[in-house]
């Protein structure tokens, strides 16, 4: 299937936003509490989207159980994922981070195979393989070696949280529009994050005017903006396809650590970001492959 125009641009649009995310967050948690930070960008999320959602030219009649699990896979896909993600970027670097999260198409795509009736086959399977070495590269030459920590297992539970958010909510996109589901999802997520809002008010009494902008930033462009990005992809795209495109976020991250941050990348990273981008090319072209594997019916 070939993506429109919109969508490539949806595609870019939200890998580079989100791979900015892991930078401003570690920015943020120098003032800003693990939850306190997520609790501040989600709060400015739900107001953007709220704006957004009013500002829709027709809406559609939800059902309210719809509503209600749409707020549910907002508390884990937004919730758990950010709650998980900050307390480990506490002690891993940003690259790092986006390594590791950027495997969720492993996930995903186990997911989408059992419960979405997406198929896969050889070609495919050797893209996600070549993807994950490239990625493995870039973490061995910004860190010289794989470290098991506490940090690392919170990563690898955001990813395991992000990996199931892309494919509860597809069947949404089906029946609703793109802005309309994700609206729901963040507000989820914030209702279930308001919990910490002693927190945030402590945090907000001596964070820096710079730090909360930072926050600000995450809550407007990688939250808001990014989502309804990636909603309308995966409304347009199988979800194990569009979930491949991530493995370029390790290297957009990179690049940004090295502009934005003073982050110099060796050798041995960019030769896994260009591994990552091969992979994905090789995925894409899996879809033109006969298939191996699909779901029991």
């Amino acid at each position: 299937m070939t993506m429109s125009f919109q969508t490539k641009m949806a595609l870019v649009l939200t890998i580079f936003l989100w791979a900015s995310a892991f930078v401003a967050i570690r920015a943020g948690l120098q003032d800003y509490s693990p939850e306190g930070l997520a609790l501040l960008r989600y709060l400015v999320a739900s107001v953007c989207m709220a704006i957004v959602y009013c500002r829709l030219p027709q809406r559609n009649k939800m059902q309210l159980k719809d509503i209600c699990a749409l707020l549910g896979i907002g508390m884990l896909g937004i919730g758990v994922y950010n709650l998980t993600l900050n307390y480990g970027e506490l002690s891993i670097s940003s690259g790092m981070a986006s390594f590791i999260t950027s495997q969720s198409p492993i996930i995903t795509t186990f997911f989408a195979i059992f419960f979405l009736r997406e198929r896969l086959n050889v070609v495919r399977v050797m893209g996600f393989l070549v993807s994950i070495s490239g990625v493995g590269l870039i973490a061995m030459g910004e860190t010289g070696a794989l470290q098991w920590s506490t940090g690392l297992t919170y990563i690898l539970l955001a990813t395991i949280a992000g990996g199931c958010y892309s494919v509860l909510q597809k069947q949404y996109l089906k029946k609703y529009h793109a802005i309309e589901a994700t609206t729901y999802v963040i507000w989820g997520g914030t209702l279930f994050l308001s919990f910490y809002t002693p927190l945030l008010h402590q945090d907000l009494m001596h964070a820096s005017l710079k730090t909360t902008l930072t926050v600000i930033y995450l809550g407007v462009f990688p939250a808001a903006v990014g989502y309804i990005a990636w909603s309308y992809v995966l409304a347009e795209i199988p979800a194990s396809r569009a979930v491949s495109f991530l493995y370029f976020m390790p290297f957009v991250a990179m690049l940004l650590g090295w502009l934005c941050l003073g982050e110099i990348p060796v050798w041995l990273s960019v030769i896994g970001g260009v591994c990552a981008i091969f992979g994905v090319w090789l995925v894409n072209q899996s879809y033109r492959r006969p298939i191996f594997y699909t779901a029991p019916q």
